[in-house]
C-alpha cells in the first residue's frame, strides 16, 4: 500500500533535523499517556506531529529526532521527556544535525544531506532511526572510552611493575564501573534492529543501507563490541589478580601465625634454662 506523503504530492521542501540522546530507555506508552495532546502518526518508534509541518521521532533506546522544530518546541519536548520516570539526563555532547531536502529526482544520501523524492512516514522513520542510532553510538563510544581511560593507567603500571598497584576497594570500584558501562551499552544495543519498513520495500532497504553506511553504524558497533570485550577481559583479570593477592596475604598471615606459635613454644622451653643460666652467672 502506498503511504500518503507528509508533504503534498510534488511539493519540495527542506527539513532541518536535530538529533538528541537521553541516557536510558524511553517508555513510549508512558510518554503518550502523559502527553495525549500530541497527534500520533506512528508508534514504536513513536512519531508525533506537535504542530503542522514539525515532526518528532522518539526511539525506545533514548534517541529523539526533531524535524523542522522551533527551539521552543524542542525545549518543551525535552522537559516532557525529563519528567518521565527512570529516564536519564539529556546528553548534549551527543547532539547531531542533518538536512533533508524533499523534491529530488531520487533518494540519495550525502555527507550532511539526504535527498528524497518525497517524504513519507516510512522514509521519515528510516532517516530518523539512522540518525538516532548515530547519536546513541556517540554516547556509547564516550562511555566506553571513559571506562577504558580508567583502565589504561592501571594496565600500564601492571606492565611495568608486574603488580596491581591499587587498593582492594579501588580495584572493585574500577571493575564495577566497567561492568556497569558494559551492561548499559549491551542493553541498548539489543534495540538496534533493522526497521521493519525495509522488509517489504527494496527502495526503502536501499535508503536504509545507504544511511547505515554514511553514519558508519556497522563499523562503530563493531568497535564498541571489541572494546566491551576488552573491558570484560580486563575486569576479570583485575579481579583474578585481586583474588591472588588476597590468597598471598592469607598465606603470609598463616606463616606469621605459625612463626609466632613456634616462638612462643621455644620461649616456654627456653625460659627455665635462661633463668638457671642467669642464676649461675650471678652466683
Amino acid at each position: 500500500m502506498r503511504l500518503r506523503p507528509l508533504l503534498p504530492e510534488g511539493e519540495a521542501g527542506d527539513f532541518r533535523l536535530q538529533a538528541d540522546y537521553f541516557d536510558g530507555q524511553i517508555d513510549l506508552k508512558a510518554f503518550c499517556a502523559q502527553h495525549p495532546r500530541h497527534p500520533i502518526l506512528a508508534t514504536n518508534p513513536l512519531v508525533l506531529e506537535p504542530r503542522k509541518g514539525s515532526f518528532v521521532f522518539l526511539a525506545r533506546f533514548g534517541g529523539v529526532v526533531f524535524w523542522n522544530a522551533p527551539e521552543a518546541l524542542i525545549r518543551q519536548v525535552h522537559e516532557e521527556l525529563k519528567s518521565l520516570q527512570g529516564l536519564g539526563q539529556l546528553e548534549e555532547r551527543a547532539r547531531d544535525f542533518l538536512m533533508v531536502r524533499v523534491g529530488a529526482a531520487g533518494d540519495t544520501v550525502g555527507f550532511s544531506e539526504v535527498h528524497l523524492r518525497e517524504l513519507t512516514l516510512d522514509k521519515l522513520r528510516i532517516v530518523s532511526l539512522a540518525l538516532a542510532q548515530s547519536v546513541a553510538l556517540d554516547h556509547f563510544e564516550a562511555a566506553v572510552s571513559q571506562a577504558m581511560a580508567r583502565f589504561q593507567p592501571v594496565v600500564a603500571a601492571l606492565s611495568r611493575s608486574g603488580r596491581l598497584a591499587l587498593p582492594h576497594r579501588e580495584v572493585l570500584r574500577l571493575a564495577g564501573f566497567a561492568m556497569e558501562v558494559r551492561a548499559a551499552v549491551l542493553d541498548n544495543l539489543t534495540l538496534f534492529d533493522d526497521p521493519p519498513e525495509t522488509w517489504e520495500s527494496e527502495a526503502l532497504a536501499h535508503l536504509d543501507s545507504d544511511l547505515y553506511d554514511q553514519f558508519d553504524l556497522e563499523e562503530r558497533l563493531g568497535a564498541i563490541r571489541e572494546k566491551l570485550a576488552y573491558l570484560q577481559d580486563a575486569g576479570a583479570t583485575f579481579l583474578g589478580l585481586l583474588d591472588t593477592r588476597k590468597n598471598h596475604r592469607l598465606e603470609w598471615i598463616v606463616i606469621l601465625l605459625i612463626l609466632f606459635e613456634i616462638l612462643l613454644f621455644i620461649g616456654k622451653d627456653l625460659a627455665p634454662l635462661l633463668r638457671s643460666w642467669l642464676r649461675w652467672a650471678g652466683g
